[in-house]
Parts: structure tokens; sequence; C-alpha cells
């Protein structure tokens, strides 16, 4: 792998169209500014292709901090995230276009969604940890920037608030493991890492710490349980920032981070363990809270929230080409499922909510055909996408224990029901509102034609050994990832879970098809009420943490006031005073002398009565 100047101009279009939109974004107008954004995210994913089909490349400023390199880094691991995030980027662009038409601020949103894609590059290709770590900020800056970018509503406001709070939580953790790694190994270039915790010589304890911090930040990030509360309120922002960030951007950067980062966390049972935990608990809470939503695209955020927690999970089980596996195929089953979503409001004139959706089949042919193929790849039916991924988490998860293979297969069953429900109430039956439904146009038609193709097909790079097919994905990853041993499940038992996956999916996804036409049993209204409401991680939220500091802020700047007041008070009473003594500046010297006289005899008579 060479230098390379070209490298660092990958992250510089898209940074370039922030800057150019930024600063002369009316002069654009629209359509110009979409497309200008646009050609540079693909100018950024056709450079990066270029490069990785060389063998990849570095490129480094070497003085740039002292004893830390600016490094960058393209090579197999890094190079299909940069395919994911600036191909699917690509396409979430141009459908922006169409989307974002007519809106005041078309200009500024291009402008935020090149800083978007130009600081998750940073963030994918960085290959010391300060790099990564501008990266890591540049993404939940500009989730801040974008989720609020209809600010005028106090509601869109706090949300982004709330994302960029939360995620500082996990920003602590980055930053605590990257002190750790310092102090342990002198250097935070990842490339140096790698070698050094080979060679050995460290505090095992330490090294663990260190891979508990990295674990934080990337909670924080893929918002798994429990600082998921913000992934779900990140929907105020327009529809192109929610496929953005839940896609193929922000969300996956947790996991990336722990695949990255696999050489401190493999072989640790204790990291382990907490990782098939966290992601199992994540994949469940998102599951349930999905399946009790009326907002179209709150629905499909718990279900990124459900489809993460398979992903942590199959990097607690060491199946850490599988979980970049997953976030391949779920970036276009995803980005398909939201866009989707967005056609389905914007042929029904902003309308979120699906109660007053249904039989949309009949007025968005097109748009229906890519919400099916969505709802069967999220729903994991076999030969789609998103069934592969899962199948493989599945087969690791079997390895590392049967009954959290069995657990995750519940998992992937309340996937099918969501993914289903979702179709069903957008699609399917009777249309319930009142607008005129009207099909996308064509910049809005063709990239879903092409996130639907790979929904349909990209999961055929990783198919399971027991199929006679190269898998590509598996060794291409493992060259950058690293070679950790690994026994296969023998062939039977292999092709018996391949088996019951494939009919556990079809069958919840059939049950699901019928259930979701019929009226609700009270059961599941009252679950509904529950889940409606996130299972009220809010409300404990606000009871435990919020409401206790807003009462701590309250009584501190109750003090303060009070300390401010009698500070006012005492320096009225001084000006006062000055303006009493004032009054004694006469300028008549025959004033001047009798105080000097009166003054006389005082103090005498203070030493005679001494």
């Amino acid at each position: 792998m060479q230098e390379n100047f070209l490298l660092p101009l990958i992250i510089a279009l898209p940074l370039l169209g922030f800057v150019l939109l930024g600063l002369f974004g009316k002069r654009f107008g629209e359509p110009a500014a979409g497309w200008l954004a646009s050609l540079l995210v693909l100018g950024s994913f056709l450079l990066g292709l270029f490069l990785l089909l060389q063998g990849g490349a570095k490129w480094t400023l070497a003085e740039w901090l002292p004893g830390i390199p600016f490094s960058l880094n393209l090579d197999n691991l890094s190079g299909v995230m940069l395919m994911v995030v600036a191909g699917v980027g690509f396409l979430i662009h141009v459908w922006a276009i169409g989307y974002m038409h007519g809106d005041p601020g078309y200009s500024r949103f291009f402008s935020y969604f090149n800083l978007f894609i130009a600081a998750m590059l940073v963030l994918v290709l960085g290959d010391s940890l300060p790099v990564v770590f501008i990266g890591w900020e540049g993404v939940g800056l500009a989730s801040y920037l974008l989720i609020g970018f209809w600010y005028q509503e106090r509601v869109n406001a706090d949300s982004a608030r709330k994302a960029f709070i939360v995620n500082r939580i996990g920003d602590l953790g980055f930053l605590l493991a990257m002190g750790l790694l310092w102090s342990m190994f002198g250097t935070l270039s990842i490339s140096e890492l790698v070698e050094k915790v080979e060679a050995g010589g460290y505090s095992f304890t330490t090294l663990t710490l260190a891979g508990f911090f990295l674990l934080i930040g990337a909670i924080g990030k893929s918002a798994q349980v429990p600082l998921m509360v913000w992934l779900p309120d990140a929907m105020a922002g327009p529809t192109p920032v929610s496929a953005l960030i839940h896609a193929a951007t922000m969300v996956t950067a947790g996991v990336y981070l722990l695949v990255r980062h696999a050489f401190i966390l493999h072989g640790d049972g204790f990291l382990a363990g907490l990782i098939v935990a966290i992601g199992l608990l994540t994949a469940f809470y998102g599951a349930l809270c999905s399946l009790g939503q009326w907002d179209i695209k709150r629905i499909v955020a718990y279900t990124t929230l459900s489809q993460l927690g398979f992903m942590f999970v199959a990097v607690g089980v060491g199946a850490y080409w599988v979980a970049i596996f997953h976030i391949v195929t779920h970036a276009f089953f995803k980005a398909l499922m939201f866009m989707t979503s967005g056609s389905v409001i914007h042929a029904l004139g902003g309308e979120q909510d699906v109660r007053q959706m249904g039989g949309m089949q009949k007025y968005l042919p097109a748009t229906h055909l890519h919400g099916l193929v969505a709802a069967f790849a999220s729903g994991g039916l076999v030969p789609l996408a998103g069934f592969w991924s899962k199948d493989a988490i599945l087969a690791y998860s079997f390895e590392f224990g049967p009954w959290l293979w069995a657990l995750m297969l519940l998992a992937s069953v309340l996937a099918a029901l969501y993914s289903i429900r979702w179709y069903v109430l957008v699609f399917w039956g009777d249309y319930r509102g009142k607008a005129h439904p009207h099909e996308s146009p064509a910049v809005m038609l063709w990239p879903n034609h092409i996130l639907m193709g790979g929904a349909l097909g990209v999961g055929f790079i990783g198919l399971p050994y027991v199929i006679d097919y190269k898998n590509f994905i598996e060794p291409f990853l493992t060259k950058a990832i690293g070679d950790f041993p690994h026994e296969k499940l023998p062939v039977v038992t292999e092709w018996v879970l391949i088996i019951i996956s494939a009919v556990v999916a079809i069958a919840a996804l059939w049950w699901g098809f019928r259930f979701f036409q019929q009226k609700m049993p009270a059961w599941y209204e009252r679950f509904q009420t529950a889940a409606l409401q996130g299972f009220y991680a809010d409300a404990v939220y606000n009871a435990l943490l919020v409401n206790p500091a807003k009462g701590l802020a309250e009584l501190l700047f109750g003090g303060d006031r009070g300390l401010l007041s009698g500070f006012a008070s005492l320096g009225s009473l001084m000006g006062g005073l000055g303006a009493l003594l004032a009054r004694l500046e006469t300028g008549a010297l025959r004033f001047y002398l009798a105080g000097l006289l009166l003054a006389l005899v005082l103090l005498v008579g203070w030493g005679v009565l001494r």
C-alpha cells in the first residue's frame, strides 16, 4: 500500500461542497445546489473505488500534533465503509433533490449534507484515533444541524439538542480510551497499536478498560441501550436526513469503531459478553418499540435500533466481518425503507401517521414495489440481502451458545413482524386519508430502483460456506480486520440452521401479514400503549437524571441570583455613600478649613478621653 496524494481528495470533495453551498448556495439555486452536492459525493465514491482497486492507499501529514501524525488509510475495511457511505449517500443526495424541492433552506440543506459525508469519510479513513475523533465529532455536529434543520419549530431544535447531548456521553468514553491507549503504548496510530498489542507486554486489565471505554463511545454513536433515546427523536429532521443517519453513516460508526479495534476486543470474555448483552437487549427493545409506533418514520427508526443490536451481537461473538456485511445489506434495505416512507409522505403532502395511509399500492405502484422489497429484505426473507447477513449472525450466535441462537431467532421473528406491519399499514387495504396521492418524480424513483436492486442482490457477496459459491466479502475484510481463529459449523448443522431461519422468516411474515390487517386485540392495544412511549425510557431518564439535574441547576441559579442581588445591594450602598461624600467637595476654602478644625477638635477630644 503506497502513499497517495489523491486519498485526502476523497474527503476534500464533499468538504468543498459544504463551503461553496454554505457561502454561495443561494446563487446556485434549485436544483443546481442539489446536483453539485450529489456529484461531489459521487466523485468521492469513484475516486475511492479507483484507489481501492489499486490495492488501497495511505496518506500522512507527519507534523500535525506532537508525536501524532494526521494519517489516512484506505484498506479493505475502510474501503467497504467508504463504498457504503459515499455510494448510498450519493443515492440519498439525488433522492433529496426531489424531496426538498421548494424548501426555503434548500441550499443550506445540501451544504449540511455534504458536511455530514465529509465528516463520515474522515471517521472511516482515519488511521489515528485523534483523526477518527475529528470525524466522530464532525458527524455529531452535522447531525445536530440536520436533525434541527427546521429549527423554527421548538420540537425539532429540542430533538437536535437531545441527540447532541446524549452523544457527548459516548464521546467521553472515546476520549478516555485514547488517554489509556496513549499511556500504555505511547501512540494513537491504529496501525501501530495493532503491532504493539500483538507484541504483548502490556496490562490486560488496562487494555480491557480501554476496550470498555471504546464500547461506551460505540454505544452512544450507535444508539444502543441505555443511550438509545436520541435516535427516535432524530426523525425530527427531513426524511433524507433520517435515511443518511440511519442507513449509511452515523449509527453504523460505533459498529465500525469496534470492528476496527477487534484486536483489542477479541479474546476478552468480559467485553464479548457485555457487547452481546447490550446488542441482544437493543435488538429486542427496538423491535418491540417499533411494533407500537404510528409515525411512519419512527416505525423505521426503531427497526434501525433493532438491526444495530444484531450488529453488536455479531461483534460480541467474534463475527467481525459479518457485522460489516450486515452494515452493507442494512444500508440498502434501510435506506430503501426510509426513502419509500419519504415518497409516501411526499405523495400525501407531509402526512406521517400510518393510520391516515393504507392502500398505497393502488396509487403508488413503483413506490409499492420498493416498499415490498424493503419489507421482505428487512424481515429476512430468503434469498434477499437481509436474510444472508442475518443468517450469518445466527450461525455465529449458535457457536457462541445455542441459547443465544434461540434468542436471536426470536429477535428475527420480531424483525419480520415489524417489517410486515409497516408494509401492511402503509400499502395494503383501503386508503384511510383525505389527500390525493401521486407518484414521486423520476429523481426520487431512480435512486430507489438502485437501492431495491441492492436489497435484492447484495447479500450474494457473503453466502455461507455450505453453498457451493464463493464468499467474496469474508476473505476481503479479513485481510484488514485480522484472521482470528474460527471453526466452522458442521455442514449438516449449518444447513439445518439456514432452513430453520428461512422457514421462521416466511412463517412470521405470513402470520404478520394476516394479523395486522385485523382489528387489534385488547392485549396488543395495551402493549402498544407502552411501546408507543418507548416503554417509558424517556420518563425514567427524566425522573432519575433530567429533573434532578434541573432542580439542582435551579437551586444553584437561585443561589447565584441571591449572591448577585447581595452584591448589587452592596454596590448601591457604596454608590449612595459615594454620592453623599461627593457633596462635601464644594470647592469653598472656608468649608475645608472648618472641616480641618472640626477634625482637629475630634482628634484632641479622642486623645483626652482615651
